[in-house]
């Protein structure tokens, strides 16, 4: 890995720009990349040692270049990938993000019009069956015993082709919440099928994921399965070819709840284009809520024995209800909901993740920013301790040699999720206090997605000179792919050295460095919707 870092894709034309050097230097060159004539000198600020990636860094800011074109920079004769600075950059890779959604869909065919080299026919069309220990044995034996569900649809989670309630939930809310924040990002088509349509491209392929949602849902008291998935994780193979019998599991409270919060923000975003559809989402939320309310124990999910399909299992489901509550109040301004959100208000220790486990941010964000009477008490201290939060981020940043917000803890599974979760909280307190003082953070923040980070690697499929290239992705890695489907964000370091693969090459190595570009590695190298949801909002708010 070279030792001169930066954000691959490049820059907007006024953003702020920084270049990173591991080692110690006192000044940088920037060269244009076909002339190689030099346009830019500047200096070097030594940052130190950076104990996350174990690297002494220093920076130097280059925000006045501005001119559109290539370049690279040098330092101490090492030169830096390419990038470029134009005036649509963000655009660019807001788009990638957002197609990446269409390459993930289940159960329809990927046409090569819209999919290119990433095309395939239509894939998991057979009937769910809802398990039992033993459901193999009936189907085998007697198939008419077990009752059959249609889901067809959605879209495939992450490298596997399981499809999850609560992953869809959050991915969902994601996008509905960039739409709801940056419509005038989404003005322009992302060539999926749905161009042709009326309405934004990233409302069709929301509708993609609740019109799954919907399915997951008991017709009887509005209860919501967990998930769909065949017994055990499929080869390397693609998705056409998996013909496993599929299942669809038990239903719980923090996929009820969940479905009720994402199905009444929809209700809010369809409002003003399709009332019909809009209804149809604000019914399915109160049904759920309803079930909820007559069930007020929590019914968490666990996999049976001899599953090995992803669990996403919960231990509380108080943060869900809590979202659901300020979700429907927000939608209806009926006062049951407002009681019942105080009420979890109460209860809830974290009221600010954007997890797919932990949700109770979102309720903050419903709450803070509703158009509904408040408890002035409780909007007060929500608000303050949204303020006290970002505020602790913006110290990590400081004390970081990469500028980000991610602490030594946060190398967890899916550690690129939590520094855009962590992005959108900033992105969310300058809307609340109005304020650009987090600009500069969010810039770290993206800059690190995409190659100025301890890897020397952008973590986005097919963008970046130097982007990941084996991701623990079925598609990708099936043979006759020789590029990995693009727009596609890596879980990133895991420091806990989970799978065999960064077992044996990361062993001792500092947590921002324990990763690897390599297809068995499922804790760092997977994609995941939800990786993708977030960092999509961010190039939203980046493109603004």
């Amino acid at each position: 890995m070279g030792a001169v870092r930066v954000n691959q894709m490049g820059y907007s034309l006024n953003s702020a720009k920084q270049v990173l050097y591991v080692g110690k230097e006192n000044a940088f060159f920037i060269l244009e990349a076909v002339t190689q004539e030099m346009v830019y000198q500047g200096s070097l600020e030594e940052k130190g040692f950076d104990e996350a990636s174990g690297d002494y860094v220093c920076t130097g800011d280059f925000s006045s270049v501005n001119q559109p074109g290539d370049y690279y920079i040098v330092i101490n004769q090492e030169r830096s990938l390419l990038f470029t600075v134009s005036e649509h950059r963000y655009n660019v890779c807001t788009k990638a993000l957002l197609k990446a959604f269409y390459y993930q869909r289940c159960g329809v065919e990927l046409q090569e019009q819209y999919a290119g080299s990433w095309s395939h026919p239509v894939c998991h069309l057979q009937p769910s069956y809802l398990f039992c220990q033993e459901a193999e044995e009936l189907l085998n034996r007697n198939p008419k015993e077990l009752k059959q569900h249609d889901t067809v649809g959605g879209w495939h989670d992450a490298g596997d082709y399981g499809r999850y309630t609560i992953a869809t939930v959050k991915t969902v809310a994601d996008l509905l919440q960039a739409y709801a924040h940056y419509p005038e990002v989404f003005l322009h088509p992302t060539d999926i099928p749905e161009s042709k349509l009326k309405g934004a491209d990233i409302l069709h392929e929301a509708k993609i994921g609740l019109d799954f949602l919907f399915k997951m849902q008991r017709n009887e008291d509005g209860a919501v399965h967990t998930k769909v998935t065949s017994r055990h994780f499929p080869g390397m193979i693609m998705p056409e070819i998996d013909m496993a019998p599929l299942f669809i599991f038990d239903i719980s409270s923090p996929a009820t709840a969940g479905f009720a919060a994402v199905m009444a923000m929809a209700s809010c975003t369809y409002r003003e284009f399709d009332s019909d559809y809009a209804s149809r989402c604000q019914d399915a939320a109160k049904k759920a809520y309803r079930w909820l309310q007559q069930n007020p124990e929590p019914l968490l999910f666990k996999n049976p024995y001899n599953l090995t399909s992803g669990e996403y299992g919960d231990i509380c489901d108080i943060d869900e209800r809590y979202w659901a509550a300020a979700q429907l109040y927000l939608s209806t301004g009926e006062e049951q909901y407002h009681e019942d959100f105080i009420r979890y208000y109460f209860m809830l220790k974290d009221r600010l993740s954007l997890g797919w486990k932990n949700v109770g941010g979102y309720g903050t964000i419903a709450y803070l920013f509703t158009n509904r009477v408040v408890n002035q008490e409780v909007y007060d201290k929500l608000k303050e301790e949204w303020r006290s939060h970002v505020s602790a981020l913006e110290e990590r940043s400081l004390s970081n040699g990469y500028g980000i917000t991610l602490g030594i803890s946060d190398y967890v599974w899916g550690s690129s999720m939590i520094l855009m979760n962590q992005s959108i909280q900033l992105i969310i307190a300058q809307r609340l206090f109005k304020t650009s003082s987090y600009c500069h953070i969010i810039q770290q923040n993206w800059d690190y997605l995409f190659g100025r980070n301890p890897m020397d690697i952008s973590y986005v499929t097919g963008l970046g000179e130097q982007s990941i290239k084996n991701p623990h992705h079925r598609p990708s890695a099936s043979e006759g792919i020789l590029e990995p489907v693009p727009g596609l964000v890596s879980g990133g370091p895991c420091a806990a050295l989970v799978d065999e693969i960064v077992q044996e090459k990361c062993q001792g190595n500092p947590p921002a460095k324990c990763f690897a570009d390599h297809t068995e590695s499922y804790s760092t190298n997977e994609i995941d919707i939800y990786w993708n949801s977030p960092a999509l909002y961010v190039g939203a708010y980046l493109c603004r």
